[in-house]
């Protein structure tokens, strides 16, 4: 899905979520409106999530592929300059903190903590 479509879709998710919040707290409702309310509230709570680790995913792929990139340049820069080892490993130690980045998000995705 498109980041576009994906935040509209989030934004009205979100919308239709609290609206049927709002719809539990109303005074009067039978047992079978609250359930479901209630059952309606938590599936669109859990599609807002769906929404999210989605864009995460993306978020996640495009920086892998960033970081992979970053080395291979470094290591095309290493080659070329000799003088700019410096400057390299810097670019090197960034290359491997955002791939560190990736494997704490990836896990905490993976354990469901975003």
């Amino acid at each position: 899905m498109a980041n576009t479509e994906r935040l509209a879709a989030l934004q009205k998710v979100r919308i239709a979520r609290n609206a049927v919040q709002a719809a539990r707290a109303k005074a009067g409702l039978t047992a079978d409106e609250q359930t479901a309310l209630t059952k309606l509230f938590f599936d669109l709570d859990d599609l807002e999530d769906s929404l999210i680790i989605e864009e995460i995913s993306d978020k996640v792929d495009a920086m892998r592929a960033d970081a992979k990139n970053l080395a291979e340049v470094a290591g095309k820069v290493k080659d070329a300059h000799a003088a700019l080892a410096k400057e390299v490993a810097l670019v090197e130690e960034a290359a491997k903190a955002v791939n560190g980045l990736l494997s704490v998000v990836t896990a905490a995705a993976s354990a469901g903590l975003i």
